[in-house]
């Protein structure tokens, strides 16, 4: 018995949209299955570790916990806090961790002992939403609702500098100078302005530029080169360049609702923004440019990028869930922690080689065939062995040679869901899961190879009759979006013949949704056939130039023969 062979899906591009690199480097990421994991709050900070582990260290609630960027593991936990903590962020060596808190308190902790070194309260109870180690490895800068900028120092455990006439708002965003300048730093504030403070300088000459946002500064950012910052708040990501004594460069206003994050990819090649509109958008650092857009579930409030070569994007929701998306698609999640339900159909995680999975209190964990372990349930008194994949051999390990013959086992294809009713010679349900799966992958294109299919079976008509209002609404607005396009046009005549023989609209009244689709369906094609008739006039104008242009080109081929002829014959 042969294979029932799969509907061909055509991809249609347009010429106009052409891939372009930035298509080309971010679609991997883009396209890749997330893998989601759960947290106990909303995901307010992602920072990634600069050192060769590049450890995931993710803020939420009452602690700051770090995994692995390979297995997406649990490594470390911090739960020293009283209250909700706030950005926790590694040193440049990766060996200590500084977060602040609700409750004011700013502490350090021991990245391999996991021990609390140092903590400072000079803020007085008032929350610490920002925390940096400078590039030197040697001060901190914290930014606090009691809008002060205050800088400590990690040896002495005391505050060096305080920086309370810099802000008279809500101190939100706080970025860190270069390692060559690590007296700098940038400090972004409610009250709408962004200010370059230079720590050495006295306490009322210490602010160097001054940069006027428009909106409260949800994040800042400095190029490593010191040459650029940016400023994201409200609708807009602005960039200023401090070279040129702080102008403005660019005023970016992609999104449609307010940005709360941005970040860098490894090589400050790309620019990151995400918001409240559940998008990331992707910029190029030297034009501004939006080049691509990644959709989420949620709102991001955090994000950050896993190096080199930008193989992971991690970001933080504020429903406590925070996904990563890898550049080659892989889904390596560790087992180690036990369930939390997850209700959302973006937060499951099929595996499709096996469909057995561990309970996880971060994740829905695959079991592979080499990592499965025999051991007992406890369900019940009368628990039993489960199923074990080891393979055996009962004369032990055989080591296959080159002679020997391979039996290849062939699985039968996993089928979609309306090649299956096709199979079945189901058209109308292929059809709805047709339109099903296109709504969900977004791709018109899978609707469009079925009704190609159901006309070579001269099924079409069948599938399209007997239908209700509903399922018929969505066949006219699918007509009516794509009718007038090339690549749909010649089968989508077909099925608008089909449904206009089949439906008695002019029973219906003027406000039923299915006649007000009609007739925007009408009027698409008349305006289709008005464009196609204007067209054929051009081209019979251009043709009419171009016969003109021929004939008098002959002509004057023609007098300049006659005249080189006489030529000759008077010479003679």
């Amino acid at each position: 018995m042969t294979d029932f062979k799969q509907l061909h899906i055509e991809r249609s591009f347009d010429d106009g949209q052409a891939l372009t690199d930035d298509d080309i480097y971010w679609g991997p990421l883009s396209n890749s299955h997330p893998t989601t994991l759960r947290e106990y709050g909303p995901v307010t900070t992602i920072d990634i570790s600069p050192t060769r582990q590049q450890w995931i260290s993710i803020t939420d609630s009452t602690r700051v916990q770090i995994y692995s960027p390979d297995t997406l593991s649990l490594v470390r936990s911090f739960y020293s806090f009283k209250d909700t903590a706030y950005c926790g962020t590694f040193r440049s060596d990766g060996r200590l961790i500084c977060a602040g808190s609700k409750d004011g308190i700013v502490r350090v902790f021991d990245y391999e002992t996991r021990t609390q070194l140092r903590h400072f309260k000079e803020h007085q109870g008032s929350p610490v939403h920002c925390t940096h180690f400078s590039r030197d490895k040697t001060y901190i800068f914290t930014g606090s609702d009691d809008r002060t900028v205050r800088v400590f120092d990690l040896a002495t455990e005391k505050q060096l500098s305080k920086f309370d006439h810099v802000h008279t708002d809500y101190v939100r965003a706080l970025t860190p100078g270069s390692a060559t300048n690590p007296h700098l730093l940038l400090s972004g504030s409610y009250d709408r302005t962004m200010k370059l403070i230079d720590r050495r300088m006295s306490n009322n000459d210490n602010v160097l530029m001054n940069f006027d946002h428009g909106d409260q500064i949800e994040s800042v950012l400095m190029y490593a080169n010191e040459t650029l910052a940016i400023t994201a708040g409200g609708l807009y990501l602005k960039v200023w360049d401090l070279l040129g004594g702080g102008r403005l460069l660019a005023s970016l206003s992609n999104h449609h609702k307010s940005i709360l994050c941005t970040g860098f990819t490894s090589e400050q090649h790309y620019i990151l923004s995400g918001g409240l509109d559940r998008h990331v958008k992707v910029y190029d650092a030297s034009t501004f440019r939006v080049v691509h857009t990644i959709t989420y579930p949620d709102a991001v409030l955090s994000l950050g990028m896993v190096g080199p070569n930008d193989r992971a994007l991690c970001v933080g929701m504020p429903g406590g869930l925070w996904s990563v998306k890898r550049r080659d698609g892989k889904q390596q999640i560790s087992s180690s922690s036990s369930t939390i339900p997850m209700n959302n159909s973006y937060d499951s995680i099929r595996n499709e080689t096996n469909s057995d999975m561990i309970s996880s209190t971060n994740s829905l964990v695959p079991i592979d065939d080499e990592s499965t372990n025999d051991t007992k349930s406890t369900a019940s008194s009368g628990s039993r062995k489960t199923k074990s994949r080891r393979r055996f051999f009962p004369s032990g390990i055989v080591t296959p040679t080159t002679t020997d013959p391979i039996a290849t086992a062939k699985r039968r294809p996993r089928l979609a869901p309306y090649d299956n009713y096709l199979r079945k010679f189901r058209a109308s349900a292929a059809l709805d899961a047709a339109f099903t799966a296109a709504l969900k992958r977004r791709q018109p294109d899978i609707v469009l190879a079925l009704f190609k299919e159901l006309s070579r079976r001269q099924m079409l008509k069948q599938a399209l009759a007997g239908r209700d209002d509903l399922s018929l609404l969505k066949i006219l607005r699918y007509l009516q979006k794509h009718i007038a396009h090339t690549t749909y046009m010649p089968v989508l005549i077909e099925v608008a013949y089909f449904i206009s023989h089949l439906y008695d609209f002019s029973s219906l009244s003027p406000s039923d949704k299915n006649n007000k689709a009609m007739e925007k369906l009408k009027r698409t094609i008349h305006d289709e056939l008005q464009f196609q008739l204007e067209l054929m006039k051009t081209k019979g104008a251009i043709e009419i130039i171009l016969a003109a242009a021929s004939a008098s080109t002959l002509v004057e081929n023609d007098s300049f023969s006659t005249n080189n002829n006489n030529t000759v014959i008077s010479s003679l």
